[in-house]
């Protein structure tokens, strides 16, 4: 009777097709094979206590923001035993929330893209997914705007064109075409079609942005397939957002004029008055990146402005939901969210990370000697910070480490963190409905030349209005505020504020920071609540409480360094090729250690987000990332066949993979 290894030493040729097939469907398996869903118990972290932390773990998260939530959420559905250490006293970093004086307030999530609501879309499905769908979102009404941008009264303008102090932006870049034309010179067709060569042009910067995010995950032998499309990208972040204007909207030049050579902007104001107008209207999300129009990259621009193109959306319920209900996925897995956590340090053993020293936050915050304050030492084989690359670099790592020096050394690394933020939270008495308060986001720009208002603003904050400004009501956004909060309403006022103001009282805590301080935050305070009663008038005598919040803050509660609010500075050195290791990737010279978050992609909530995915799937490895991608697709496929139940299995998966390279 002939064996099996007989048949196949007399057929040599069953081998050679039996081996690659069966390669092919051990691959296939692996690929397919997704941990079985576990129940979640969505509920509060607990603080930090040794016995609290898991044993046998596979990776620690610090930081739980948008980013961290993501990366560990992912890893943790993948299997993986994930330990979430985070500073503050409740999980969510810039997504978190809280109550002061019977009011609660967002603190860095006040809208998304209206893709987060939809998950038949890239950032909905991947949401959805981390969730298990129970993290609502209410988009805006599409009949009304998502952003209003006012301006002070200016009569420089076109003889024949409106003299309009708002502009509206609403979903889609033909609508939101034809409002800015309407307010600022109907007539001009010229200016019109300028317009949408801006706007196309920052669609093309979103695409690129969508191929750097392949390129992170693609071996490298593959990265030639979007290497064109990478290099392009890098070429729109060498340029500022001023220079791209004057190029498109005042000399008409198309995307392939830009890239091929973009002239420098000239010095003073644009002579035309409606293009003039026009470049101060289309710089508005800038509030979203922080940096002034002559140093901002246009790259983080443009993204910007593509991303919100779709619309807005806000959270049904409170922000602080969202880390809640994804860090909890850690447990399911026997992993586990620890607050009041703070991490010292990183073990670094043989050149790789090892673990993290701990030390829970209230005692550090109580000790007169650090030194004194008890320290935990916790292994894993992976370390994902995600608390800011600046974080990592100057406080978590040994400062004698090779790849440390080398993030100091300005030949070798130039990047730098972002600006703060002041932030003025308003509890205002009455019905959001009744005292008619905004549905919209009123975003204030002070004056149509806005490096002139930042200069101004920045070398004399007390006296001269911030030349942006946020104004924002939670209260008519979320679907169960009325409810949760009846008879009351509230407003978020966010500004730009620099760490250099205030460095004086860094050592300081919390409301013991001095009558000087005090003093200073009032000028600041004083200066907002004018804007707010100038362009919400409704809301005079009816404020009953208020709160601003500095970029002290910012350090105390979100560990920002040097009150950073987005992470890496969105200037062009950004994407220059000295800084390409440190920014928009999830990697470290040091084996074991990864980034997540916003400095692992883009700032913004979801951008961070993209950053714990790309954290987890750097976690992962190829093969690991291949099988997480799977999963999230398949995911959005079940969503593609129950919106059309006649697509199958196969056009629904194909479609899903349309759609999660689709522009959002």
């Amino acid at each position: 009777m002939k064996t099996i290894t007989d048949y196949i030493l007399q057929n040599p040729s069953t081998l050679i097709l039996a081996l690659p097939l069966s390669l092919a469907a051990a691959f296939v398996f692996y690929i397919t094979r997704w941990p079985r869903a576990r129940p979640v118990q969505s509920r509060r972290a607990d603080r930090f206590r040794h016995e609290k932390i898991p044993t046998n773990l596979d990776t620690i998260v610090i930081g739980s923001g948008s980013g961290g939530s993501t990366a560990a959420n992912l890893l943790a559905q993948s299997g993986q035993r994930v330990l979430v250490l985070e500073q503050h006293s409740v999980t969510g970093g810039c997504t978190h929330s809280f109550r002061e004086e019977g009011c609660e307030y967002d603190t860095g999530l006040h809208y998304v893209s209206k893709a987060m609501s939809i998950p038949t879309k890239r950032a909905g499905a991947i949401m959805d997914f981390m969730s298990r769908g129970k993290q609502l979102w209410t988009p805006f009404e599409p009949a009304r705007p998502y952003d209003q941008i006012v301006f002070p009264p200016d009569t420089t303008v076109k003889e024949g064109a409106p003299n309009e102090w708002s502009h509206k932006f609403y979903d889609g870049f033909d609508r939101t075409t034809c409002s800015v034309m309407e307010s600022i010179d109907p007539l001009d067709l010229e200016l019109k079609e300028r317009v949408k060569t801006y706007f196309d042009i920052c669609l093309d910067v979103h695409n690129g942005f969508v191929a750097l995010a392949i390129l992170r995950l693609l071996p490298k032998c593959l990265s030639f397939l979007i290497k064109n499309r990478v290099e392009r990208l890098y070429k729109y972040g060498e340029l500022t957002v001023r220079d791209v204007q004057h190029a498109v909207l005042s000399l008409g030049y198309s995307s392939e004029d830009l890239l091929r050579n973009c002239p420098q902007a000239p010095e003073g104001n644009e002579v035309d008055p409606s293009v003039r107008r026009m470049k101060a209207v289309l710089t508005h999300p800038l509030g979203d990146y922080a940096v002034q129009p002559r140093e901002a990259t246009f790259a983080a621009h443009g993204v910007t402005a593509a991303h919100y193109m779709t619309g807005g959306a806000y959270t049904v319920g409170a922000t602080q939901n969202i880390s809640m209900r994804l860090t909890s996925m850690c447990r399911s897995f026997e992993g586990e969210t620890l607050i009041d956590a703070t991490v010292r340090s990183i073990i670094i053993e043989n050149g790789r990370a090892v673990g993290v020293r701990v030390s829970n936050t209230d005692e550090l915050e109580e000790a007169t000697d650090l030194d004194e304050v008890p320290v935990v030492e916790v292994r894993a084989k992976n370390i994902v910070c995600a608390t800011s690359i600046f974080n990592l670099y100057h406080k978590l790592l040994p400062q004698d480490l090779p790849v440390v020096k080398k993030f100091h050394d300005p030949s070798k690394c130039t990047i730098r963190q972002s600006n703060g933020h002041v932030f003025l939270f308003c509890k205002i008495k009455g019905d959001a409905d009744e005292i008619g308060l905004p549905k919209n986001n009123v975003w204030y720009f002070n004056g149509y030349d806005l490096d002139s208002a930042f200069d101004q603003y920045f070398s004399n904050p007390t006296e001269v209005r911030p030349p942006t400004v946020y104004i924002g009501f939670p209260c008519t956004k979320d679907v169960t505020w009325k409810k949760r909060f009846p008879g009351v309403s509230n407003a978020i006022l966010i500004s730009d504020g620099l760490y250099e103001w205030f460095e004086k009282w860094a050592g300081t805590t919390v409301r013991n920071r001095g009558e000087d301080y005090l003093e200073f935050k009032d000028k600041l305070t004083k200066h907002l609540m004018e804007i707010l009663c100038e362009y919400v008038p409704q809301v005079k005598g009816r404020i009953e409480h208020y709160h601003l919040g500095t970029p002290l803050s910012e350090c105390t509660f979100l560990a920002s360094y040097r009150g950073g609010s987005y992470g890496t500075q969105c200037v062009p050195g950004m994407f220059a090729p000295i800084n390409r290791e440190w920014t928009t990737t999830p990697y470290t010279e040091v084996p074991g250690l990864y980034l997540a978050g916003s400095d692992a992609f883009l700032p913004s909530v979801t951008g961070a987000m993209y950053g714990g995915c790309l954290g987890a799937s750097a976690v992962l490895g190829k093969m690991g990332s291949l099988r997480l991608g799977h999963a999230i697709l398949s995911h959005l496929a079940k969503h593609l066949r129950e919106e059309n139940p006649k697509l199958s299995r196969v056009e629904s998966y194909v479609l899903a993979i349309k759609k999660f390279l689709d522009m959002e």
